[in-house]
C-alpha cells in the first residue's frame, strides 16, 4: 500500500513540475518570439506530391553542388535513403563543396555513426532547439519543425518531407507516404538563405557564417509566392486571415486537425456565409491521441456542412490550405496546437492561379481515395475512444 502511494505521489510532483514549468516556459516564449514575412517573390516553383519523384530532384540537384549545400530537416534518419544522402554529403564536402547540417535536436533520429561520419568528412554539423534550462519540459517541446534546403543559393526546397525511408512509401504500417515539398529556383531563394543563417548562427553565434548566395543574378520567374517563418506565432494568423478572406471554397490538408477554438470557430463563419469547406484528413495516424483530438472539432464543421475525408491509399501528411483561386499555403505547419504555439515553421504562401489549380487537381485526385465522414460516424464514437478524446483534451496542448 505505501508503494502505491508513494508512486502516486511521486506522479503527481512530476507531473505538477511539469505543468508548472510549461507555464513559465510559454510565458518567457511569448516575450521573444516572432514570425518573418519575407517580400513578395517571382520566382519558378515545382510541386512535389510523393517522395520517390522529390529524393529523385534533391539528390540530382546536391550532385550538381559545386559551392555549398545548406540542410534543415526536423528528421533525418540513417536508415536506407538516410545513409544514400549521408554518404552523398560527405562526398561534396571533400570534393571542396561547404556543406552545412542543422538538425531538431529531439527528433531528427540522426545516430551517432551517421554524426560523426559527416564530420569526418568536412561536413558542418549542429542541432537545433537543444533541451535547455530553466524551462527543461517546455524547451523538449519547443521543436524546430522546418524543413529547408538551398543548393550553391540557387535553388531551394521546402516544405513537408523529412529525410527517412517512410517518406518513400517503406514503412509497412503507414504504406504509401502522400505529402508535398516545393523546389524554388531563382528569385526568393535569397530568403531561405536568410532563415536557414539566422536557425545556425542563433545554434552557433560563434561562427562566421557568411553566405556565398547573390540575390542580384537571381532570375525572375512565374510564381508570385513569400514564405513565412514562424516561432511559435504567426501560423494561426495567417491561417485567420486567408479563411476570412475567402468567398467561395476553402480546400483543406493536414495529418493532425487540432485547430483550438478561435480557429474552429472562424471556419464555422466560413461555412454560414455559403463558403465551401473540403478537409481531407488521414485515415492512418502515426501519433497516439492526434486523431481522438480531433473528433470534437470535427464534429460541429460536419453538422455545419463541411466536407471532411479520410485518405485512405496509405498515409496522408500533406499540409495545404487553399482560398477560392486567390492564395495557397503549403509548408511546415500543421493544423494543430504544436505549428500554433511551439514549433518553428516554414510555410510558403503563393499567389498564382494557374499554380492553385495544379494543387487542386491533385486534392481532388486524392479525394478518389478517401471516404467521406458522415455525421453519425463521429457521433457514435465508442467508448474507448471517448476515453482517449478525454485524455487527448488534458496534453492538447502539446498536441
Amino acid at each position: 500500500m505505501i508503494w502505491i502511494i508513494s508512486a502516486t505521489a511521486a506522479v503527481l510532483l512530476v507531473a505538477g513540475w511539469c505543468l508548472f514549468d510549461f507555464i513559465l516556459g510559454r510565458k518567457n516564449h511569448r516575450s521573444e518570439r516572432s514570425s518573418v514575412h519575407y517580400p513578395r517573390r517571382f520566382g519558378q516553383v515545382t510541386c512535389y506530391k510523393e517522395g520517390g519523384t522529390f529524393f529523385r530532384d534533391y539528390v540530382e540537384d546536391i550532385k550538381q553542388a559545386d559551392q555549398s549545400v545548406y540542410i534543415l530537416f526536423y528528421i533525418f534518419r540513417h536508415d536506407s535513403i538516410g545513409s544514400q544522402l549521408v554518404d552523398l554529403l560527405c562526398q561534396k564536402a571533400e570534393e571542396g563543396v561547404t556543406v552545412r547540417v542543422m538538425l531538431d535536436r529531439v527528433s531528427s533520429g540522426m545516430n551517432r555513426k551517421g554524426r560523426e561520419k559527416l564530420k569526418k568528412s568536412g561536413v558542418f554539423f549542429t542541432y537545433s532547439r537543444p533541451v535547455s534550462p530553466p524551462y527543461l519540459f517546455y524547451s523538449l517541446q519547443r521543436r524546430n519543425h522546418r524543413k529547408v534546403t538551398v543548393i550553391d543559393g540557387e535553388i531551394g526546397y521546402t516544405g513537408g518531407f523529412n529525410v527517412g525511408d517512410e517518406y518513400l512509401g517503406r514503412d509497412p504500417k503507414l504504406g504509401y507516404w502522400r505529402d508535398f515539398h516545393l523546389r524554388i529556383k531563382g528569385e526568393g531563394v535569397q530568403d531561405l538563405v536568410q532563415q536557414f543563417t539566422a536557425d545556425w548562427l542563433r545554434e552557433r553565434p560563434e561562427d562566421h557564417f557568411s553566405p556565398d548566395s547573390n540575390p542580384d543574378h537571381l532570375p525572375e520567374g512565374d510564381t508570385c509566392f513569400h514564405f513565412l517563418a514562424t516561432d511559435g506565432d504567426g501560423v494561426l494568423q495567417a491561417f485567420l486571415d486567408m479563411i476570412r478572406r475567402a468567398r467561395f471554397r476553402i480546400d483543406m490538408a493536414t495529418p493532425y486537425f487540432i485547430p483550438g477554438d478561435v480557429l474552429l470557430e472562424v471556419l464555422l463563419e466560413a461555412l454560414e456565409r455559403g463558403v465551401v469547406l473540403t478537409m481531407i484528413l488521414p485515415a492512418k495516424r502515426d501519433h497516439p491521441l492526434v486523431q481522438e483530438a480531433s473528433w470534437s472539432y470535427l464534429e460541429p464543421l460536419i453538422r455545419a456542412g463541411a466536407g471532411v475525408y479520410h485518405y485512405n491509399d496509405g498515409f496522408f501528411h500533406a499540409k495545404a490550405l487553399l482560398i477560392d483561386d486567390v492564395c495557397c499555403d503549403i509548408g511546415s505547419a500543421n493544423f494543430d496546437q504544436r505549428s500554433f504555439h511551439l514549433n518553428l515553421e516554414m510555410n510558403t504562401l503563393i499567389e498564382d492561379k494557374t499554380f492553385i489549380e495544379y494543387v487542386r487537381n491533385i486534392l481532388e485526385k486524392d479525394l478518389e481515395h478517401a471516404s467521406r465522414l458522415r455525421l453519425e460516424d463521429v457521433q457514435k464514437r465508442p467508448l474507448p475512444v471517448q476515453i482517449k478524446e478525454k485524455a487527448a483534451r488534458l496534453v492538447e496542448p502539446l498536441l
